[in-house]
């Protein structure tokens, strides 16, 4: 059963100088509620969502920021179980790339490992083949 996904959201205004207008800024905090935390796979799910979007992205884990069009420096952030993550997302479609994150964390990064991917069920079948032993 998975766990639900805690988030605290709020938006503020950014002026952008070479513009003149203004955009808004979403940040909001979610909870890693995959066991595996975030690793490669989900990472590289998360650089190649939000590259579609037109907007800004940084990432805090425990006062540690990374840019989100980096999957190393997400991978820096060493984001295990629990971990809570606060995403600031600035730009005209800022909205939309909110959204396409909350909905990775509400299925776990699902997408990012292939369909019949079942860790749990490989280990077992592991420890299965060392007790027949």
């Amino acid at each position: 059963m998975k766990k639900a996904m805690k988030t605290a959201g709020v938006q503020t205004q950014t002026p952008l100088s070479s513009v003149g207008a203004v955009v808004p800024t979403l940040q909001r905090t979610f909870i890693m509620t995959s066991r595996h935390g975030l690793h490669a796979r989900p990472c590289a799910l998360l650089v190649r969502t939000l590259r579609h979007f037109t907007c800004q992205v940084e990432i805090t884990a425990d006062g540690t920021v990374a840019n989100g069009a980096s999957i190393l420096g997400l991978m820096s952030l060493a984001v295990g179980f629990e971990s809570k993550l606060t995403f600031a997302i600035c730009g005209l479609e800022a909205a939309g790339a909110m959204a396409a994150v909350q909905r990775l964390f509400e299925t776990q990064f699902d997408e990012a490992y292939p369909p019949n991917h079942k860790p749990a069920a490989r280990l077992d079948q592991t420890a299965q083949i060392y007790r027949h032993r």
